[in-house]
């Protein structure tokens, strides 16, 4: 199977706390973004697609109880994981991971820093990676592989993944490759608000999302088009008046960096039946 490698790449956050706020602060200013180890992921089922038999006294029993070994743990606890997704309009990220359209959505250029991503499988199977005893100088190999597998319940996420051994657990990126950020329609203004400043401020596009629930869909707005409208309730905007107020962005010279193209990158379906 031939997976092609997204131009874009997505990640959902929460920005419910103070803590999300200063974590996704930290994110904007700084161009970096932490890449937690396998053990702190959400799926306990993590780096362990590849079945791993040790040649340790008790090691046995301790699969036998549906346990992984403390000394596979320790090898798997040394890499780092950067989960992404291939899609910014899946309503269940929105709801899970953007905790009701209350938090945002990074979007990542893949052409340099990220250009080594790989796609997440999706199987319930295990696989063993060789008979009887198991070398301990292919456990790395055999880690790194299985943290490409996940069950198919999190088919959902179409997930790419940045896998690294490193000790510092930050990804360093280049301040352009951070595209855009998209916030989620029921985020509070204020908390909105302080986003917008920082994008404008690194020269990031700024989005929002706008559920076309007569399309069945997600759209995504300048976030400043959602400014003219006193509330949700009063918001009526349809796929023509969203490209006209981005072409008369364009035309004023007020975009931001990539805000044209990724606009029509991110509505392509939305705006499909425009002349």
């Amino acid at each position: 199977m031939m997976l092609v490698r997204p131009m874009e790449v997505y990640k959902y956050k929460s920005v419910s706390t103070r803590q999300d706020f200063e974590r996704l602060r930290d994110i904007i200013l700084n161009n970096h973004i932490y890449m937690p180890s396998p053990l702190m992921l959400n799926d306990p089922m993590e780096a362990n697609a590849v079945v791993m038999s040790l040649g340790i006294m008790g090691s046995g029993y301790i699969s036998a109880c549906g346990k992984i070994h403390s000394f596979i743990e320790e090898k798997q606890e040394r890499y780092r994981v950067l989960s992404l997704s291939a899609i910014p309009n899946s309503t269940i990220m929105w709801a899970h991971y953007a905790k009701e359209y209350s938090g945002c959505c990074l979007i990542y250029s893949t052409e340099r820093t990220l250009s080594d991503i790989v796609p997440v499988i999706y199987t319930d199977s295990t696989f063993e990676f060789s008979d009887g005893e198991f070398p301990d100088d292919d456990m790395p190999q055999a880690i790194q592989e299985s943290l490409q597998f996940k069950r198919k319940d999190w088919s959902y996420e179409n997930e790419w993944r940045v896998i690294q051994q490193k000790d510092a657990g930050y990804l360093d990126y280049e301040e352009d490759e951070l595209l855009g950020i998209i916030i989620g329609e029921n985020m509070k203004s204020k908390m909105a608000n302080k986003i917008e400043k920082l994008c404008k401020r690194k020269d990031v596009a700024c989005f929002r999302t706008y559920t076309m629930k007569s399309l069945y869909d997600i759209a995504f707005i300048s976030y400043d088009l959602s400014k003219e409208f006193t509330s949700k309730e009063f918001e009526y905007i349809t796929p023509y008046d969203m490209r006209e107020h981005i072409m008369k962005k364009r035309e004023d010279g007020q975009c931001a960096r990539n805000e044209f193209e990724l606009f029509f990158e991110l509505n392509k379906t939305i705006l499909r039946g425009l002349k």
